[in-house]
């Protein structure tokens, strides 16, 4: 097999990922819902806190 850079060239370009997607921004929703489970969280583990040193 010939390995000049002009066939590695070809190579790599044969086998390249296909070029990447525009981004695109999540819905609403789901950023809405990941605060909601955050501020379910922390309001567990303080109410957590709060239980073990005032019990």
């Amino acid at each position: 097999m010939d390995h000049t850079p002009e066939s590695l060239e070809h190579y790599s370009q044969e086998n390249a990922p296909a070029e990447k997607q525009e981004y695109t921004p999540r819905p609403k929703s789901h950023i809405i819902l990941a605060w909601i489970g955050i501020a379910i969280v922390l309001f567990a583990f303080f109410g957590t806190c709060y239980w073990m040193v005032n019990y």
